[in-house]
Parts: C-alpha cells; sequence; structure tokens
C-alpha cells in the first residue's frame, strides 16, 4: 500500500503547482502522473480496490484529484465491492464532485465523465444529493456553465422528474453558447490554460461529455423549461420554450419536441406576458405555419385570454380538455385560469393610478370560477399575493373611513447611490464574464465558410450603397449552415 501512496501522492509534487502559471510546466506533469495512474489502473486494480478506503483517506480530493478519481472510479464501476463499505463509498463520491480541482480534471477524460453519470442516474445516491452534487460539479468543469453538455441532459432528467428542481437551477440559469463537437475548436496545446473557453478542452475527443445531436439540445430546452414551469418562474421557463420554437431545422419543418415546446410556449406565454407575443423574427416561415396548424386550440385560449369575455375563456378551455390531458399540459392551463383576473388587474394600471379594492372586484373576474370574487377581502388576498410574488408593484392603503385602495407604483424607481453603485459592479462583472465568450465566437465566426462568402459578395455591392455587410449576414445564411457549425449530427 506505500508504494501506491507513495505514485498517487506524487502529483502535485509541490503546492505551488496547484496554482501555477506556467502552463507546460503544469501540463507535463499532469501528463507524467496519467501515465502512471493508468499503468497502476492496467496493473494493479485489485490492489486499488483491495486498499481503496484506506488510499481514500489519505488523498484531498482538492489537491489529488486525478489520483482519488481514479480509486473512486475503480470502486463504483461497475459496480460497488462488496467488500468495501457501501457508504465510504458514496460519502467519498459526494466529496469528490464537491470538492474536485477542475483544471486538474480537464485531463481526467472519460473516468470522469463515468463517475458523473454514475451519480446522476439516480442508482447510487437520494436524488436530492444526486442533483445537487452533479450541479456543483459540472459548473467546477466549466465555471461560466456556458457549454452544453451530457451531464446537462441527465441533470435536467434527474432533477425534473423527482421534483429536485431548486438544486440543479445554478446550472440552468447559465445561458449555453456552446456545444459539443463545434466547428472551428481545434486541441489546445494546453488543456490546463484557465484562459481557454469550454469548447476547447470539454469535446468528445478529450472524453469529458458524450456526444449531442440536435433533439438533444432539445430535450434540455424542454426540461429546462418544464423546470421553470414547476418553481412558476414564467419569464425562465418562457425564455427556455421560446429557444425550442426557434430552432434552426432542415427546410423549416419542425419535429415533435418543438410542436410540443410551441404549445407550452403559448401557455407560459400568457403567464408571462399576459398576452401571446410574435414568433421570433428568425423563425423559419414553413416553421410558422406548421405551428399555427398544430397549436389551434393553444391558439384559441390565447386569443380569448387578452379579452373580457371570461365565459368563451372557459369555454374555449373545456371544449378542448382532452387535448391538454394528452398533451400534458393540464395544469399549465389551470395556471392560464388562475392568472387570467392577475392580469385584468395589471391591465387597470393603464387607466388608474389608484382605485379602491370594491372597484375591482366589479372590474374583474376571475376565470377559476366564471364570476367575480365574493367579497373584498378576496381582491386584497389577490393584489396582496401579486405584490409578494413580484408580479405588481403596488400597496394596498386604507382611508380613515375603512375603504382599502390600491395604488399603482411605477415599475422604475430610483436608485439610492449604493444600489447604483452595485448595478455597476454587477455589470462590470457580466461584462468581463462575456469577454472571452465574445472573443472565441468572433474567432469562429471569422473562420466560417458561410461568413466569409457572404463578406465577399457583400463586400461587392457596399460599394454602391455603402451599408455594413455584416448587418444582413443571418439573412443569407440557410437553416441547416447554422446547424452544421454547432452539434454533431452523427
Amino acid at each position: 500500500m506505500d508504494k501506491l501512496a507513495s505514485i498517487l501522492l506524487a502529483f502535485p509534487s509541490e503546492p505551488s503547482l496547484i496554482n501555477t502559471v506556467d502552463n507546460g510546466a503544469y501540463d507535463n506533469a499532469v501528463k507524467g502522473h496519467i501515465t502512471k495512474l493508468s499503468k497502476l489502473l492496467q496493473e494493479r486494480v485489485a490492489d486499488l480496490i483491495a486498499h481503496g478506503p484506506n488510499l481514500l483517506a489519505i488523498l484531498d480530493p482538492s489537491v489529488n484529484s486525478l489520483s482519488y478519481l481514479a480509486i473512486l472510479h475503480s470502486l463504483i464501476l461497475p459496480d460497488i465491492p462488496a467488500s468495501v463499505p457501501r457508504h465510504l463509498v458514496l460519502e467519498s463520491l459526494v466529496l469528490f464532485l464537491s470538492t474536485f480541482d477542475g483544471r486538474q480534471s480537464r485531463y481526467a477524460g472519460k473516468h470522469l465523465l463515468d463517475v458523473f453519470n454514475a451519480a446522476g442516474n439516480g442508482q447510487l445516491l437520494p436524488p436530492s444529493v444526486a442533483v445537487s452534487a452533479l450541479s456543483n460539479a459540472i459548473l467546477k468543469l466549466d465555471p461560466t456553465g456556458s457549454m452544453l453538455t451530457s451531464s446537462h441532459i441527465l441533470l435536467a432528467k434527474l432533477a425534473y422528474q423527482t421534483n429536485n428542481v431548486p438544486q440543479a437551477l445554478r446550472v440552468f440559469d447559465k445561458d449555453i453558447v456552446f456545444y459539443p463537437n463545434m466547428a472551428n475548436h481545434s486541441e489546445p496545446r494546453y488543456p490546463c490554460d484557465l484562459s481557454l473557453p469550454p469548447p476547447s478542452y470539454i469535446s468528445v475527443g478529450s472524453g469529458l461529455t458524450g456526444p449531442l445531436k440536435p433533439p438533444s439540445v432539445l430535450e434540455y430546452d424542454l426540461l429546462r423549461g418544464m423546470a421553470y414551469c414547476s418553481e412558476r418562474d414564467w419569464t425562465k421557463a418562457y425564455t427556455s420554450l421560446e429557444r425550442i420554437v426557434a430552432h434552426p431545422t432542415r427546410e423549416g419543418g419542425v419535429s415533435k419536441i418543438m410542436v410540443e415546446g410551441y404549445k407550452k410556449w403559448i401557455l407560459v406565454s400568457l403567464l408571462a406576458k399576459g398576452k401571446l407575443p410574435e414568433l421570433p423574427s428568425y423563425t423559419a416561415a414553413q416553421a410558422n405555419k406548421l405551428y399555427g396548424s398544430f397549436g389551434k386550440s393553444y391558439m384559441a385560449v390565447a386569443a380569448v385570454f387578452v379579452g373580457d369575455d371570461v365565459g368563451a375563456l372557459k369555454a374555449e378551455v373545456e371544449k378542448s380538455t382532452t387535448e391538454w390531458q394528452v398533451d400534458g399540459n393540464t395544469g399549465l392551463i389551470q395556471e392560464v385560469l388562475a392568472a387570467y383576473q392577475k392580469w385584468q388587474v395589471m391591465g387597470l394600471q393603464q387607466v388608474y393610478t389608484k382605485l379602491s379594492l370594491s372597484e375591482i372586484r366589479q372590474q374583474t373576474m376571475s376565470a377559476e370560477t366564471g364570476a367575480r370574487l365574493p367579497d373584498d377581502e378576496d381582491v386584497e388576498t389577490l393584489v396582496q399575493n401579486m405584490i409578494i410574488s413580484g408580479m405588481l408593484k403596488g400597496v394596498v392603503e386604507r382611508n380613515d373611513d375603512g375603504t382599502s385602495f390600491l395604488t399603482f407604483l411605477p415599475a422604475a424607481t430610483q436608485l439610492s447611490e449604493q444600489q447604483f453603485a452595485e448595478e455597476l459592479t454587477s455589470t462590470a462583472i457580466q461584462l468581463k464574464q462575456l469577454h472571452p465568450i465574445f472573443k472565441t465566437t468572433k474567432e469562429r465566426l471569422g473562420t466560417s465558410k458561410e461568413y466569409i462568402k457572404h463578406v465577399i459578395k457583400e463586400e461587392k455591392r457596399v460599394e454602391k450603397d455603402g451599408n455594413d455587410p455584416t448587418l444582413a449576414f443571418d439573412a443569407h445564411v440557410d437553416d441547416e449552415d447554422l446547424m452544421g457549425g454547432v452539434v454533431a449530427t452523427g
């Protein structure tokens, strides 16, 4: 065991190596260590398993990440040996996922992905623990959270299906801009370079993600959208589902999952915005037509939602009860009915700055009952809940005679000096985080064949009308060209 321990503890050879800016020295040291670990896994895996618990006890997963992973992988896959205390292995698994060194683990390859998959399959850990641990691990490997991986799909399924969404929100809230095997990303010289964008070191080739096809991208956005719905975060759900609706496809067609997303998008738009907005301008014309055909019942509900005829809304909802059930949207439909009166209240601020609760009761109707609320106390409860949720900016006050009034407040208030400073700091941090993403995207676009052809063509035309040749690029690129450099299709 002592010889095994000496090999496993050999990296890092000195504490300063962990944070060194010398990428060449770090790269050489890591690769040399991996060679030794690979030999151990080939020749002495039985010893690693037999002494595994004791070896894990002397290793620090935040420092000796690769060595810790090698032992953990041997103990977990294919199954935890009966001779090893199961609780100890699972505790070590959670500890590793919470503390491993992201820089070092860029060299871990498929072994790290195997452990991610084992944690996320719902078989080893309680779902709440697994979701929290996997969320943490994903962001340790990619702190920007800007790259979609196969681990994201696993996490989204587990979190939504086991009702453990809150633990995964820190991953869901990240904006995805990179995908596995994107075009124009060569293998980096030093994967440990902390300035690298995520797709430079996370790829199918590096073993840190499995392949993703376009349906997987759509599935992630659908699961994320439904997760936000379960939290009643309608704004974020709307954004996630809109990505599905406007997803580029061959010849402007739509897939089954896109139709499913579109139907939910209509209902969520009513909840988030109080109306059905136009489809994004970059949605294919043919897709637009197909959506209109597949979503007629949903469009009918949206059409009457913005009107004053509560009976018409109830009738449209009741007419298609079976369709809502088949589509799995009964819950969203009930939310829409509950939101109808709230959006009527929101509409009153276009006319009034202040009005009594009794006036609100007379001018609004509940779509759940098809009638006015029984008394002013129910109106006050409705309004106070809207204020608490952040949907409505206002305050309920009482006059000397006991009459209750709702005063609408301005949507934006003047920030204090401290709040203004905090806003500036937050914006500066966000811009700093966006810089490497912008740089990578710009470099990728600059080597795109379609973009280069477009620029050459437009440079000839710009001499005549003086327009910027980059402005109309998105209008001249086919949907399939957009997908070609985004996701591996094989």
